[in-house]
């Protein structure tokens, strides 16, 4: 029990300094840790596939599904990006707010504000 009360306090922390740079929205928060799973999926397949241990078509079907599976878990490519920081923070930067935090936050803010940014030509649904 202590050990699931650390981690919510580290989630929670974790929230409000994403609200606090922006990446979340005032009052906002992660509604799962799935995108990490759904990311470690992708490449998955995609090493099966080099290893030749499946066939192009399972691989992308793989990708595919994975694929829809965040579509129908998330909101948008903001809520996909939120849950995919704080799955990298909860795996590697034990609330340093260092290089790892950084590196990602700074690729969010490229993605959302960037016109030519996937997530400003690629809609979500």
């Amino acid at each position: 029990m202590t050990g699931l009360q650390r981690l919510i306090g580290r989630i929670a922390r974790y929230e409000a300094r994403f609200r606090a740079d922006g990446l979340l929205p005032e009052g906002g928060f992660v509604r799962s840790v799935e995108a990490w799973d759904y990311g470690r999926a992708s490449g998955m397949a995609r090493w099966g596939l080099a290893a030749r241990l499946c066939s192009l078509q399972e691989a992308e079907a793989a990708v595919v599904r994975a694929g829809r599976l965040v579509q129908l878990n998330y909101r948008s490519w903001e809520d996909f990006s939120a849950t995919c920081v704080l799955d990298r923070c909860l795996h590697f930067d034990e609330e340093e707010f260092g290089e790892w935090y950084e590196t990602v936050l700074a690729t969010h803010r490229a993605l959302t504000t960037d016109p030519a940014s996937p997530w400003r030509t690629l809609h979500w649904t």
